[in-house]
Formats: structure tokens, C-alpha cells, sequence
């Protein structure tokens, strides 16, 4: 995280950085770093099945931040070694997650003035960027976020990021995101324990038409991840040759820096033109069945086991 927290980011550009499973964090011009579900323990192994397949990036204790985002209450995403020693160390950072992570965080000892409940539906405005809460397909108040990331001094979104969180397909979840027009789609693939597949995430690009795709929640445990690789050739087919939308595939613990001309070239009108074709393609598949990936909660539950 060294490198986004000192980095310089542009104007109109947005630094993602991949701190492994659903864990991202995220820099733009204005300043202020933004971490969602960061998993940096190994509180999941506590029977010694789901070991971590990478290094821990940082320490909880020396992650620096501005604002921390949870999706929902399951260990990979709000861990119980990493929430409370970063909510400790920034005391000052708000940390917006949905009522059953609120109550774990209180639990452990989070001051309840330092959490802000969200539910799918509200946009939460805080300096530079307004976050939009997306109902997600996962737990009973799993949600997904929208970030629409302003310049200094600006009253419109300058880059908006959708980061899905743990979630099954459904045509709604593009539905849900189509006035935000978002540029960055990042999405799970692991299909299992209720996340959506390889073939529902390239789906789910194809209807929200971003400027790119990032594959997520794939490569923390052996029994829970898949091959980036089979996504690639899924959202290729999903999408045809004249896709706009550009795939990237982050290695962990590094960091991308989403730049409109560079993944665009140009190609990409105003994000109503683009929602516009978003809406043509999920015309598409409006008579197709809704096969779902198999049901069940996330990879990884409260107890230590898997997802409900």
C-alpha cells in the first residue's frame, strides 16, 4: 500500500491497489485513500483449511487510511485481526459497512462513533467522493459500492468504481449501477459459496459495459479460486470485437492506475452513451434463463468455515 498511500495520481485517473481476495484499495487526484474488505490475517484457518496461498501485504496495524469500507460480515472481509487494529490506529477514519458488520466491529470493541451503517439505496457524500450503496446477492445485507470519485472544486464524478463485493449474478445488480455509469467494474469469479462465476462476471461486464474489468476473489485459498485466464475468455465472447472494455488481470499486492486516454484511446463517449449501450446489451439477455452459480454464503464464515 506504500506505493498508492505516496503516489501522485492525476486528474480524472484513480490508483487501485489489490491487497488480495476482495481487498482493494483506492487513491484519486483529491487525495484520501479508501480500503475496502482488507484481509490481512490468517483468522480463516482457525482448523487449518483455508491457509492463505500469499503473503499478508501490510500489517493491520500499519495500514494508514482515510475511510475503511466493509461489504459484509464474513472473516475475508471484515477479519477480526485486521477491522479493529486499523480502526485503533485511525481513529478518525469512518468506516461505513452494513448493520451485521457494524454489530461484529462493536463487539470487538470499535467505538460505535466511528461506524457509519450502509444500506443498498443510499449515497453517502464525503469529501471528493460520494459513495453509492448497491444491494449485492450474498448475506442478508451483503452490498456492493460505487464510488464517484470529484475533482477539487467540482460538483460532477470525474471516475466512478463499482466494486461488486461478494455476490451471485442477477440483471439487477446492472440495473442498479446504470446512472453512475461506472469505469471500472471490479467483480468476483471464484464461483463458489455464493459468489457468481467466471461466466456470471463476464455476464455482468458485458450489461455494465465499463472502461475495465478487474477480476476479483480468486487465489487466497486453495479450495476457494479460480483461473483468471477463463475469465478472460468468457468476457471476450461475452462482449464481441467491438468491446470497449478493457480487462485487467492485477497481480497481488500491486497497483494499477486506471487512466481514461490510456485504456480508452479515445474510444469512449460521455457516460450516458456508454449506459446507453448497457442497456442494449442487457436487452440481450433479458429471455435468457437466471442460472445462478451454486448458492451458499461466502468462501469464508463467521465461525471459520464457509459462507451460509
Amino acid at each position: 500500500m506504500e506505493r498508492l498511500i505516496k503516489a501522485k495520481v492525476e486528474p480524472g485517473r484513480v490508483a487501485i491497489h489489490w491487497l488480495g481476495q476482495g481487498g482493494f484499495a483506492f487513491k484519486a487526484h483529491a487525495g484520501g485513500v479508501i480500503v475496502v474488505d482488507p484481509y490481512l490475517s490468517d483468522s480463516a484457518n482457525g482448523d487449518g483449511s483455508a491457509a492463505r496461498l500469499v503473503d499478508i501485504p501490510v500489517r493491520p496495524r500499519d495500514v494508514r487510511l482515510d475511510y475503511l469500507f466493509l461489504t459484509h460480515d464474513h472473516l475475508d472481509h471484515t477479519d477480526p485481526q485486521t477491522a479493529p487494529a486499523i480502526a485503533q490506529n485511525n481513529p478518525d477514519a469512518p468506516i461505513v459497512c452494513p448493520p451485521s458488520s457494524a454489530h461484529h466491529l462493536t463487539k470487538l470493541g470499535v467505538p460505535g462513533t466511528q461506524i457509519r451503517t450502509a444500506m443498498p439505496g443510499q449515497s453517502l457524500p464525503f469529501p471528493n467522493f460520494v459513495a453509492h450503496v448497491v444491494a449485492a446477492e450474498h448475506t442478508e445485507d451483503s452490498v456492493g459500492y460505487v464510488f464517484e470519485f470529484n475533482e477539487e472544486g467540482s460538483e460532477t464524478a470525474n471516475v466512478s468504481v463499482y466494486i461488486t463485493g461478494d455476490t451471485e449474478y442477477n440483471d439487477g445488480l446492472a440495473a442498479a449501477v446504470e446512472e453512475f455509469g461506472p469505469d471500472v467494474l471490479l467483480v468476483p469469479i471464484n464461483g463458489r459459496w455464493g459468489n457468481m462465476d467466471a461466466a456470471h462476471a463476464a455476464r455482468l461486464a458485458a450489461a455494465v459495459a465499463p472502461r475495465e474489468v478487474i477480476p476479483m476473489h480468486y487465489g487466497m485459498f486453495a479450495a476457494n479460486t479460480a483461473d483468471p485466464n477463463d475469465f478472460l475468455a468468457l468476457l471476450a465472447a461475452a462482449m464481441g470485437p467491438e468491446s470497449e472494455t478493457v480487462p485487467v488481470v492485477m497481480k497481488h499486492n500491486a497497483c494499477h492506475i486506471f487512466c481514461p486516454a490510456e485504456s480508452a484511446q479515445g474510444r469512449y463517449g460521455h457516460k450516458k452513451a456508454r449506459a446507453e449501450r448497457a442497456r442494449q446489451g442487457r436487452r440481450g439477455h433479458e429471455h435468457h434463463d437466471g442460472v445462478r452459480g451454486p448458492n451458499g454464503g461466502s468462501g469464508i464464515a463467521r465461525g471459520g468455515g464457509r459462507g451460509r
